[in-house]
């Protein structure tokens, strides 16, 4: 008896149903990598803002133990000071590290020296990253022996540095009040006619002396990016000073023109990172305030209320809702 062979055939896909998988999950992907990428930036955001309470934290620890605020830098100023000329640079970040748990680190500083000496370069050169906001490329280095768009005043800088993200108050300039962007202020105002802000040169504030209030005064924000100039999230070729977070890279509050690319003028919120508060994140940058509060002003912000809010003893008043 003869027996039929069944022959069976297992069916595949077609070239066109390929194509339309493919096509399927390409679109599946597409809809969902902006949700990805938002909560990645929400993430980092986060971490940003973390990063800000912790430098708060530290500035009032220090206060605990030293009765003050750090300086936000010591230094020569310039030969009109000559009270000052003998004196060593430091910025605020070293004046911070025994606060930040890097007591190694600031076991091994020599304050007999500027921050840039060889002594220091070991110190300096350490990147930290409570000092680095997660949107900003990591590990960047500055080169003091590069030209920059604004050299910083003094002794050249020329060793190099780990640069942060983060910066003290330091001054509103008078330029400001000058051309009528911002009202005249009745509040303290150092050697160079600036307004104060918490971290003056040369100098250390008590909290007794903010009496427009540690919850509504500015002492750290973003200034993100350095040493590379950034105008409206679009960077030069310029490299900038102040970009390391040993040194002297206070905010100068200037304002600028919505480009970034003049000062002085209304921006005070991501135009330029040439010492201005400026950040990453999708509209607007962190701050933390004196009483270690840590805020999200909005781009939008009026430069007259960012002034008020980057002085401490001007009589100003900001509405919460006005940041």
């Amino acid at each position: 008896m003869i027996r039929a062979r069944r022959t069976f055939y297992r069916r595949g896909f077609t070239i066109v149903e390929l194509l339309v998988v493919i096509a399927i999950i390409g679109a599946l992907v597409a809809l969902l990598l902006p949700a990805v990428q938002a909560a990645r930036e929400a993430a980092r955001g986060m971490q940003c803002r973390n990063n800000l309470k912790q430098l708060g934290l530290a500035a009032q620890n220090y206060h605990d133990t030293h009765g003050r605020f750090p300086p936000g830098a010591v230094g020569p100023i310039g030969p009109a000071f000559p009270q000052f000329l003998q004196l060593t640079h430091h910025g605020l970040g070293t004046f911070l590290l025994p606060y930040l748990e890097q007591q190694a680190l600031a076991s091994q500083y020599r304050w007999d020296n500027s921050w840039f000496d060889p002594p220091n370069q070991p110190v300096v050169n350490t990147q930290l990253k409570i000092w680095q906001c997660p949107s900003a490329r990591a590990k960047r280095i500055q080169d003091g022996s590069l030209p920059t768009v604004t050299p910083p005043p003094g002794v050249p800088f020329t060793g190099t540095a780990a640069c942060g993200d983060y910066a003290g108050m330091g001054s509103i300039d008078p330029d400001l009040e000058h051309s009528g962007w911002i009202d005249p202020s009745a509040g303290p105002r150092n050697q160079l006619g600036q307004l104060e802000g918490v971290f003056p040169l040369n100098a250390a504030k008590r909290l007794a002396e903010i009496t427009d209030g540690s919850s509504n005064t500015l002492m750290i924000a973003e200034c993100a990016g350095r040493p590379q100039l950034w105008r409206r999230k679009e960077v030069p070729s310029d490299p900038l000073s102040g970009g390391p977070w040993a040194s002297r890279n206070l905010l100068l509050g200037r304002g600028a023109s919505k480009d970034g690319t003049a000062f002085f003028g209304p921006c005070a919120i991501n135009c330029t990172n040439d010492r201005e508060v400026y950040s990453f994140h999708l509209g607007g940058a962190n701050v933390v305030f004196a009483d270690g509060s840590v805020h999200f002003l909005k781009e939008t912000l009026d430069i007259r209320n960012f002034a008020r809010l980057a002085t401490y003893a001007g009589g100003d008043v900001v509405a919460v809702g006005d940041f």
